[in-house]
């Protein structure tokens, strides 16, 4: 699991490389790639986890071939047996302890990883332990060296297209009566994803969560009513950061960038768009909800669809001069788009089981029944986090009989929710300004929750 999970990581750095070329849209002009390659190899770049590395222009076109051939795993490190080593070459050290003097944080594995991506180290040269070694010997070890980063500057950007960047990031919002705890109130969380260009949300939706389900939940429905976008910029936080993201965004041709830790200036647009929200749509679902007239999370969504659709979106956006609205469905860009059985089968989480001698398996608390044959096995399962009720199995690539529910106490992972009455309601408003909201909605859409799931008859719900 742990050598999967690595693999999963480094494809992950990899693209992120490669991203400004595989997710574009729009054809490379003559002579553009190869002025791409010589700038990127001339500088670093932020890898998963703040690490800077440069990277020769050999490598990058080996990365885009690998990728243009074989995708997401065409990226990731093809298996090599462990070749412990007890000497370290001299030269080898040397530039270890350069890499590490300029960044103490690195780990030893971050290290080799330079090391054999920049060439400097052939695949499988390293041993950690040697190299660790060497480096507490040198008096090099991460504990002597740390110290804090230098801060950088920020400057303004706009995207100059619909679906070339799409922003995304929570918000806790107002209190709604616990489902679980009707005599109690429960935070609820707004997860918004705007495109960059327009202003236009393409999709946001209430929770009472920030998990990461509820980000792929989010963003599947904006890639299924607006296609795929060429860049997802999100804030470093568990969903956005969670490898479930990366491996989505890097089978779609996603370039997936996070802002770095404690420095939120470059999601200064969502940011805004959440100002607006507490200006002018909040108060007024707080004095429903304070009326007694908003209880469940889906009348909060409703709402939120009338404020977007009705107000937000047909109103003129004071940076652009124009409503969001019509500057997105303005452009005339072709969209990227997948099939809804394909992007589904690319949504389903994955992880890894080792079968029990009875043959089963346990997935959020539910039990499974899988091929006797897999006792004792370790096999991959991948699912939809909305619907427990089909877990696919594969083993080694290969698909098998999928998983049969013994006892299915959850139907979805997180926690589970029901609907409650709320307090009684009071004296309503004589103008509501979310009913006219709504009656003014240029485009009405239904945003179920999206089952990622096939059903037995093989569609999709």
């Amino acid at each position: 699991m742990v050598d999967r999970l690595k693999a999963e990581q480094i494809a992950a750095a990899r693209f992120a490389l490669i991203a400004p070329i595989v997710s574009r849209q729009t054809p490379l002009a003559p002579g553009e790639l190869k002025a791409w390659l010589r700038e990127t190899a001339s500088r670093r770049y932020e890898l998963p986890g703040g690490q800077p590395m440069s990277v020769s222009e050999r490598t990058l076109e080996r990365y885009l071939a690998a990728y243009r051939k074989g995708n997401w795993d065409a990226l990731k490190p093809k298996p090599r047996p462990a070749r412990g080593q007890t000497k370290l070459d001299a030269a080898l050290l040397q530039q270890a302890m350069q890499l590490r003097q300029e960044r103490p944080s690195r780990s030893v594995e971050q290290l080799i990883f330079l090391l054999e991506e920049s060439g400097a180290a052939a695949p499988g040269q390293l041993a950690a332990s040697t190299l660790a070694r060497h480096l507490r010997k040198a008096g090099m070890s991460r504990a002597k060296l740390m110290e804090k980063a230098p801060s950088g500057t920020f400057r303004r950007f706009e995207a100059g297209d619909i679906l070339e960047l799409l922003q995304a990031d929570f918000k806790h919002f107002v209190y709604l009566p616990d489902p679980k705890t009707p005599n109690k109130k429960r935070k609820t969380i707004l997860l918004a994803i705007l495109d960059d260009y327009s202003r236009y949300v393409v999709h946001a939706q209430i929770y009472w969560d920030e998990k990461l389900p509820r980000l792929e939940d989010s963003l599947k429905k904006a890639i299924l009513r607006h296609g795929i976008p060429e860049t997802f910029y999100c804030d470093n936080g568990s969903a956005f950061s969670a490898h479930h993201l990366a491996r989505i965004c890097g089978r779609l041709g996603i370039r997936l960038v996070h802002s770095r830790p404690y420095r939120p200036m470059g999601r200064g647009k969502v940011e805004r768009l959440f100002q607006f929200v507490d200006s002018s749509f909040r108060p007024e679902v707080q004095a429903l909800v304070d009326r007694g007239e908003m209880t469940t999370l889906e009348e909060l969504n409703a709402a939120l669809r009338s404020w977007l659709d009705g107000y937000y979106h047909v109103r003129e956006h004071g940076s652009t001069k124009q409503p969001p609205m019509q500057r997105f469905e303005a452009s005339d860009k072709p969209r990227k788009r997948l099939p809804l059985t394909e992007l589904s089968e690319l949504f389903l989480w994955e992880e890894q089981r080792t079968v029990d001698k009875t043959g089963c398996i346990q997935i959020c608390g539910n039990t499974y029944e899988v091929d006797s044959e897999l006792a004792r096995q370790k096999v991959a399962v991948r699912y939809d986090p909305f619907d427990l009720s089909e877990i696919q199995v594969w083993q080694d690539g290969k698909r098998c009989a999928d998983a049969v529910p013994v006892e299915l106490r959850r139907k979805r992972r997180g926690p589970e929710e029901k609907t409650t009455k709320g307090a009684p309601k009071t004296e309503a408003e004589t103008l509501s300004f979310l009913a006219l909201a709504e009656n003014k909605r240029q485009a009405a859409w239904t945003a179920e929750e999206v089952r990622y799931a096939r059903t037995k008859d093989g569609e999709r719900g």
